[in-house]
């Protein structure tokens, strides 16, 4: 941890040691520092369940009752961490929004587990980027770095459970799961990246035993479906079901249809089901080119075997939204407001320069994000005007950017026909050349392909 918690809050309504001797009540509370809201969230299995206000002091605590023990997921802005609860825990979190995770600290009855399970996330994060460089090792060189991080990992835990020997079994497995699911994950992905390492034609040949592990894997351990190392475990193994079906099988050549088959196919846990559904077409959406889109078929499988009426809607808008932005014509008009509040138009405000613009809401980023990304693009691309529109008319936070260009931000008008192309409320880039002319429709800040559309719109002779 980068900060050292060298103080405990005593006094926010209730002492952290307080203990209360009904069933399923647990205390929460803390401090943020640089807060982005006003309140803090407490989520179980993403939905929410409690909404805690920060005092003039940007600190908060409640007592939860009726709090059935389990992982829970706190959120502040758009960033979140797990949060595990035993009854009569009394725990408290201090944390800096610029370093949201590696500030965090926690406190009172119950924080050392939660001390543990942060310390995992961020050695998980650590072994990961350096683990990419052994992906070109044999299988077996390969598996004894995996055993090895595993047996390394768990005698750390053996360590905690002998000075915490009243954690429950609960609370065991979840820190199982963090331990061993982070790295059987890589093994899931060791022949897509072996392959690529070594420039072969086909996945190599892997023995059984370098996924013994799956032996004892439940793909719907409803326990641990909110999980996100677990969630990621199963997604890459559905990835290496549908590599594996397109080698074998030359029909099946959409890895994208695969991979809803083989969800299809193996979630068997409805709600789980239908959020890898959801997060596979997503995914493939947003892989698009000059434009984003998904093929018929593909949205045809995921209409048909989603049963969550929400997602389908969300999907079946963000598909009309793509399409009605036209490639290679003038963009349509639209009403906007400045940083001063004056209504214009989008065209008062277009030059004759190259033009990015970028739709966002703060429910999808936050404003440090923001001007991280733009400031970096606007330096390596500085013939290109970048232009901010927040898509939350209610959203007054273009007073909280610092290193933006305010006459380069604004915010939509009620009845502006820009929200006939942002139903879904999805972030969204829209790129225009210097005669006005859109040459990507619907790309995003975090594609892979945006800086090289930037690239080629400063190229194009027009």
């Amino acid at each position: 941890m980068k900060y050292v918690f060298g103080f405990i809050l005593l006094i926010i309504g209730v002492s952290c040691n307080t203990t209360d001797t009904s069933n399923n009540v647990a205390y929460f509370g803390g401090e943020i520092i640089n807060p982005k809201s006003s309140y803090v969230l407490l989520l179980k299995d993403n939905i929410v369940i409690d909404s805690l206000t920060l005092d003039e002091n940007n600190r908060f605590f409640k007592k939860q009752k009726n709090l059935k023990e389990g992982l829970y997921t706190f959120k502040h802005g758009v960033e979140f961490q797990y949060i595990y609860f035993e009854t009569n825990d009394s725990i408290l979190v201090r944390l800096n929004t610029w370093d949201f995770d590696e500030s965090l600290v926690f406190s009172g009855k119950g924080s050392a587990k939660n001390e543990f399970l942060i310390s995992l996330f961020l050695q998980n994060e650590k072994d990961e980027n350096e683990m990419y460089r052994y992906f070109s090792l044999d299988e077996t060189k390969f598996s004894r770095k995996i055993d090895s991080l595993i047996k390394e990992r768990t005698k750390s835990f053996t360590h905690f459970e002998e000075t915490e020997p009243t954690i429950s079994e609960g609370f065991k497995k979840l820190a199982n799961a963090a331990i061993k699911f982070p790295l059987y994950r890589l093994k899931e992905m060791y022949p897509y990246f072996y392959k690529k390492a070594h420039k072969l034609a086909t996945f190599p040949t892997i023995s059984e035993s370098f996924y013994e592990y799956r032996n004892k894997i439940n793909l719907n351990d409803a326990s641990l479906v909110s999980f996100y190392p677990y969630q990621n475990y199963v997604v890459s193994y559905m990835y290496y079901l549908s590599h594996k079906l397109k080698e074998v099988d030359s029909s099946k050549s959409n890895l994208t249809q695969n991979l809803l088959y083989a969800v299809i196919d193996n979630i068997t846990l409805e709600d789980f089901k239908n959020n890898l559904l959801k997060r596979i077409v997503v995914n493939d959406f947003l892989k698009g080119e000059s434009t984003c889109t998904i093929n018929k078929k593909t949205l045809d499988i995921f209409l048909k075997n989603c049963s969550n009426d929400n997602f389908k809607h969300q999907i079946t808008n963000l598909v009309n939204d793509s399409k009605a932005v036209t490639l290679n014509a003038p963009l349509d008009n639209f009403k906007i407001i400045s940083y001063v509040g004056d209504t214009l138009t989008i065209n008062d405000v277009l030059t004759t320069k190259n033009t990015m613009l970028y739709f966002w809401s703060p429910q999808y980023m936050s404003v440090e994000y923001l001007e991280n990304r733009i400031t970096y693009l606007e330096k390596k691309y500085p013939n290109t005007l970048f232009i901010g529109i927040a898509i939350n008319t209610s959203n007054n936070t273009l007073e909280e950017f610092q290193k933006l260009n305010k006459n380069n931000l604004f915010k939509l008008t009620k009845n502006s026909t820009a929200h006939t192309f942002l139903t879904s409320n999805y972030p969204r880039v829209i790129l225009i050349n210097n005669k006005g002319i859109v040459k990507n429709g619907f790309t995003y800040l975090d594609s892979k392909k945006l800086e090289h559309q930037l690239k080629k719109l400063e190229k194009t002779d027009l």
